[in-house]
């Protein structure tokens, strides 16, 4: 028995609308620009947008690579976009985009489901605080992209 999945949350505020930083979740093929544990996004299905969109990256945390095709299995611009992992690790990853007077307040969450039966699971959970400071990094990178190219005053 595996166990159950690691579950991850963060989040942060930043000085844009929900417009403006969806656009940058979506840019699937720049998300290396703020997820910089990622390279070559690239997405595969027809489509670029809405559920059913399919993509992959190579993902290396901590000295692990693995590539990470995923699935968009909730869209709801510029509020709520969900993606289900489908590589070795599984799970889910979800991004939810609230209004607030200065900008937007930017909520994420991983849900992960260890490979490798027990031995991931124990594996995962001695991991998960080098993924969450990996995410964190990447919301702050995210911030600072997103509000370095708004105008001043701009919301």
């Amino acid at each position: 028995m595996a166990g159950p999945p690691v579950e991850i949350e963060m989040s942060i505020g930043i000085d844009a609308p929900p417009e403006v930083v969806w656009d940058y979740l979506v840019d699937w093929e720049n998300l290396d620009r703020w997820m910089i544990e990622g390279k070559g996004f690239r997405v595969t299905s027809e489509h670029r947008e809405g559920l059913g969109v399919t993509a992959e990256a190579t993902i290396r945390i901590a000295g692990i690579t693995t590539t990470d095709p995923v699935e968009v299995t909730a869209w709801d611009p510029p509020e709520s976009l969900e993606i289900s992992h489908r590589g070795w690790v599984s799970g889910s990853g979800l991004m939810q985009c609230r209004a607030a007077p200065w900008g937007t307040f930017l909520f994420w969450r991983e849900t992960l489901h260890p490979p490798l039966g027990l031995a991931g699971a124990v594996g995962l959970r001695l991991f998960k605080p080098v993924m969450r400071k990996t995410f964190e990094r990447d919301l702050r990178l995210l911030k600072q992209l997103v509000e370095k190219a708004q105008p001043e005053g701009v919301q």
